[in-house]
């Protein structure tokens, strides 16, 4: 649905160890919730910690066009997907706000079903919708009136002194949580493949990919370490983490994340960020939500789609 964005690596040395702390894998975390009804077309219904004030929907770019979306049912787990495939989606009377990384890119644009695709066995997407008029840039899109943008600077469009400082602030960072558990990426250098910063008021936040690695040519191994962390707008040192997520394992195939926004959600605009999570095979969409000073944690993740 999604691919990788190749980013060039900024290296920073520290001896320094981070904390193994990966989520369980896509398959293990819905087998105790209980099966749901395939369709909502007024809003969801569940409870597997979608944030209502986000709409009933949310859609994602699927095309370089920017006229094709993915629509992503947020109550659909890994135990119900399969019902949706085939189905039109639900986007009738509802009009879309688009946000990528820059901000808002569009408002109040329109979504028609596309046609199904043929099913495949054990092979699940989301349906597709096309947009009343192309939009470049936009990653994700949420029900008019219920997301508000929030605009990233990239350390990639910073001055070599600037993204220098930030590089150095986000392994100081990694520096200072617990060790992990694993030896295999002591004392191996950082790499920030990604990182963004934004403002909330007085507090300049980061989201950032971290990685080390272990260049064995019959096993090379990948570590990444997203980081969310928040200090003063006028620091300059090292964040206080607010979130951290942690996986390792073969380099083609380790769990890698893509920050496709940051907007604020409802009424009480809390900030929340939206990520592409990216398996080896495939992927879930997800949200990490800020809910007090350097609070931040990942409250929503989309079933598994690998089509």
């Amino acid at each position: 649905m999604m691919y990788r964005t190749a980013c060039p690596y900024l290296l920073v040395v520290l001896s320094f160890t981070v904390v193994a702390c990966r989520d369980t894998r896509h398959n293990g975390e819905d087998s105790a919730r209980s099966s749901l009804p395939p369709v909502y077309p007024s809003g969801p219904s569940g409870n597997n910690n979608w944030d209502a004030d986000a709409g009933p929907v949310m859609i994602v770019s699927t095309n370089s066009g920017g006229d094709s979306a993915a629509v992503v049912m947020p109550d659909q787990t890994d135990s119900t997907i399969a019902d949706v495939q085939g189905i039109s989606p639900p986007v009738a009377g509802i009009a879309f706000d688009l946000f990528g990384r820059a901000g808002r890119v569009a408002s109040a644009v329109n979504a028609s079903p596309l046609p199904s695709r043929k099913a495949r066995r054990d092979c699940y997407s989301w349906p597709l919708a096309k947009l009343s008029s192309p939009h470049a840039s936009w990653q994700v899109g949420f029900a008019s009136g219920h997301a508000y943008e929030i605009r990233l600077d990239s350390i990639e469009g910073m001055s070599s002194t600037d993204s220098a400082a930030l590089a150095a602030a986000i392994a100081q960072t990694a520096a200072t949580l617990p060790a992990a558990s694993a030896p295999t990426f002591r004392g191996l250098p950082f790499r920030v493949r990604s990182a963004y910063t934004f403002r909330l008021d007085s507090v300049e936040a980061v989201i950032a990919d971290v990685v080390r690695s272990v260049n064995e040519e019959a096993n090379p191994r990948l570590e990444h370490l997203l980081i969310v962390g928040e200090r003063p707008a006028t620091s300059r040192g090292k964040y206080d983490v607010g979130y951290f997520h942690r996986s390792a394992g073969a380099e083609e195939s380790t769990e890698a994340t893509e920050i496709l926004a940051v907007v604020r959600i409802g009424s009480a605009k809390r900030p929340a960020v939206v990520i592409n999570i990216e398996y080896d095979d495939g992927g879930k969409l997800g949200l990490i939500e800020r809910s007090g000073p350097a609070q931040w944690g990942s409250t929503w993740r989309s079933a598994y789609t690998d089509c």
